[in-house]
């Protein structure tokens, strides 16, 4: 009996300090690297691979900073609430970029999208990243009097 009570317990022990070291190793994996990433400026490792530099309010990004995607996107500009919202610039890794201003996350106001591709340059309006309008100058000749 007695020894069915040491196994017990050594049991145990081991799937405490299992789970232990299962939650310690999962919250060391996404991190605050340096600085103060819940109310300042401060470097987070996400465990997705996504990397953000930059200011930081109530543990969000809030302010300016550099987002880096795991898929080698990357987001340059305004943060508030850990959305994009302001002026910033997103660059896709094909090249493709848009820069202007952003709201709830999304192209909204103002700004420029460029095709790198194609070298290709839209200046105009959006709408929850969509183009809300398109202006396309049509050249009329006039006939000359004679």
């Amino acid at each position: 009996m007695k020894n069915q009570n040491n196994k017990n317990i050594k049991t145990m022990r081991i799937f405490f300090l299992a789970a232990f070291l299962g939650c310690f190793i999962s919250q060391t994996s996404a991190q605050c690297v340096k600085g103060n990433c819940h109310r300042g400026h401060g470097t987070f490792n996400w465990e997705s691979g996504h990397v953000y530099a930059g200011s930081w309010s109530d543990g969000l990004p809030s302010g300016y900073g550099d987002f880096f995607y795991d898929n080698g996107d990357s987001y340059k500009g305004q943060f508030v609430k850990g959305k994009k919202t302001g002026n910033g610039r997103y660059t896709w890794k094909n090249g493709n970029y848009y820069d202007g201003s952003w709201g709830d996350d999304k192209a909204n106001g103002r700004g420029k999208y460029h095709w790198a591709k194609e070298g290709a340059t839209f200046e105009g309006y959006f709408k929850d990243g969509q183009i809300t309008n398109i202006e396309v100058g049509v050249v009329v000749e006039t006939p000359e009097k004679d």
